[in-house]
């Protein structure tokens, strides 16, 4: 065998091209075969002209060899500018007969151009922190997204996603997951709440002092002819309004926010309804004396009087009651930045709907104190009637159309 492969050799192959012509042009399978054994399961080693080995493996393939060229200038203490440039080799990479790749650069060979450190070469630069990674169709190249600042960053690196915190949950330093804020709302004994408690208690005080002055001097002319029973019903939602400032610095919750619901509303409708009462009783006796034959008008009693101020009252309760069940009472928690403000589930639209009520109220007062403004001198309470329901009219209203324009229905307590 040896002899004819060598005599074969010889014939036929000068050169090493000249194997696969030769491997090709004889047909016999059995010289093929002997040959192609020959060469992959006995190495052997060809020179080539940086002295490499080149060396076949068990699946007849040559293991990846490469060399690795560093492109400078041709002499390195030159400084001519058109110094001639080259390829000088400074390492190399190649596959041993394990199969494992073997890397021999030693990086103090490299000369870089223009720097003495080592430069960096990647693609893309590592994110922030908060920042999302959205691949370009390389896994090495992206481009940093940020999230927003109340977003997480969550999933794998190809994957990655801003996942948005809940109302009241704020993204932790490494925007990995979200912690609880604490809630916020007015501390009692804050500048904030003690001002205007002090301002209610004394309210309260002077309200309660003229309730029982009132009350003293009940059989009095001065008292029975000012209508005491309607008195009482005015004092008393004067002494509700400023009650409410309590549930309302109070931290809120279900109950502290149907006290404020019906509360409010109730307190305006008893001053109102009370004033609204008297006023249309002073108006109907004296144009009543002006009519021949009838002297004196229907429903002009003390009873009558507290019957029609009920009626007026509980069209007030009526509505607030509906309010409630419309639009169910709670608690919201409104963020800003990192601050969570506890507050009671209300509607702006809604609140102001239900004091349209007290308004119209206002407005009919009005009416009714304009009519009144020329009564006898011994009637001049009709005086203070309309002074409050003018100066009523005009806070009520410059408030309301001021702070409406910015989406912000403030109700002032007097």
């Amino acid at each position: 065998m040896s002899n004819r492969f060598c005599n074969i050799i010889s014939e036929k192959c000068i050169i090493a091209e000249g194997f696969s012509f030769f491997l090709y042009r004889y047909n016999e399978t059995i010289i093929k075969h002997e040959l192609i054994s020959f060469i992959f399961f006995f190495f052997f080693f060809f020179l080539v002209p940086d002295f490499r080995q080149i060396q076949f493996n068990s699946e007849r393939f040559v293991p990846g060899h490469y060399r690795i060229y560093n492109y400078r200038r041709s002499h390195l203490t030159t400084s001519n500018i058109n110094a001639s440039y080259e390829y000088v080799s400074v390492g190399e990479w190649k596959i041993g007969r394990n199969d494992n790749g073997q890397l021999n650069l030693p990086i103090e060979s490299i000369v870089w151009p223009g720097i003495t450190t080592i430069p960096i070469s990647r693609c893309s630069e590592p994110c922030r922190v908060g920042d999302l990674k959205q691949f370009q169709g390389d896994s090495c190249c992206w481009v940093c997204t940020p999230c927003n600042e109340t977003s997480i960053v969550t999933g794998t690196d190809e994957h990655e996603r801003c996942e948005q915190c809940q109302i009241g949950y704020w993204p932790t330093a490494n925007r990995t997951a979200c912690y609880k804020l604490k809630e916020t709302h007015i501390e009692i004994l804050s500048i904030l709440a003690l001002v205007p408690i002090c301002l209610s208690i004394i309210g309260n005080i002077l309200t309660f002092y003229v309730v029982i002055l009132f009350y003293r001097k009940r059989e009095t002319p001065v008292v029975k002819a000012s209508g005491k029973e309607l008195c009482f019903i005015m004092l008393a939602g004067i002494h509700l309004c400023y009650l409410m400032t309590f549930p309302i610095l109070l931290r809120p919750n279900m109950i502290t926010c149907i006290i404020q619901r019906l509360g409010i509303g109730l307190g305006f409708s008893m001053m109102y309804a009370a004033l609204l009462t008297k006023t249309n009783r002073i108006a109907r006796i004296f144009e009543s004396t002006k009519k021949q034959g009838k002297l004196r008008p229907q429903y002009i009693s003390p009873n009558s009087q507290v019957v029609i101020c009920s009626c007026l009252i509980m069209v007030q309760i009526l509505i607030s009651l509906l309010w409630v069940a419309y639009e169910h009472p709670g608690t919201d928690l409104i963020a800003y930045d990192r601050l969570v403000i506890l507050k009671c589930h209300m509607n702006k639209h809604s609140f102001l709907y239900s004091l349209i009520y007290n308004v119209l109220l206002v407005l009919i007062c009005t009416m009714y104190a304009i009519r009144t403004r020329k009564v006898p001198e011994n009637f001049n309470e009709t005086k203070f009637i309309g002074f409050t329901c003018y100066t009523t009219c005009i806070i009520w209203f410059v408030n309301c159309f001021y702070f409406m324009k910015k989406q912000i229905i403030i109700v002032i307590l007097f």
